[in-house]
């Protein structure tokens, strides 16, 4: 959703301007305090915690995309949208040809980014409570959250080693060779 939003953005000066103060307002604003709503929603409709807490992960990380992908589109070089105009190139094909070649490498950029801070964010995420109610989901943030809480130093040592080994696999099997080759393949410069 954020591609086609950031690059509409970034190829207009006047709206980036507008909108990059909003965004990074949004992304600074804090998922914790939207717990509440969440755990009130979770209880009330009978949801499964597992699923319906991932937005609050989402929440803090997408913002990510969209700067990256603002910031591509902003930079694409005039000379290339006036000859994809002149050639009136339009439709799917200017964003096969032209706005995703110019965005990928930006937005790969983003993605490692909020993929980094996603895995933070599930600490916090994964279990949220307001007063009375607790919701949990069961996953490594929920487990580091709650060696946290009971004092178990060498559980909280095991999770984030674990999220850590997790965090450096992915980055060195996905993320460097997929941000490599949309350097190599799709740079503009």
């Amino acid at each position: 959703m954020w591609v086609p939003v950031g690059v509409w953005v970034g190829m207009r000066p006047g709206v980036a301007q507008i909108v990059q103060p909003v965004a990074q307002f949004l992304a600074a604003f804090p998922a914790n305090l939207l717990f509440p709503v969440a755990v009130f929603g979770i209880v009330t409709f009978s949801l499964r915690p597992d699923i319906w807490l991932s937005p609050l992960m989402i929440l803090g990380t997408q913002w990510y995309i969209l700067f990256n992908v603002i910031a591509g589109a902003s930079l694409m070089p005039s000379e290339l949208r006036n000859a994809a105009q002149n050639f009136q190139v339009g439709g799917w094909l200017w964003w096969r040809r032209v706005a995703l070649p110019a965005v990928l490498p930006y937005y790969v950029t983003g993605a490692i980014t909020a993929s980094g801070g996603s895995w933070n964010a599930s600490i916090v995420a994964e279990l949220a409570s307001w007063g009375d109610m607790r919701v949990e989901a069961h996953g490594l943030g929920a487990y580091i959250a709650d060696a946290t809480a009971a004092g178990d130093f060498h559980g909280i040592v095991l999770g984030v080693a674990t999220m850590s080994v997790f965090v450096v696999v992915i980055n060195r099997l996905f993320w460097r060779p997929l941000y490599y080759y949309a350097e190599r393949k799709f740079r503009l410069g």
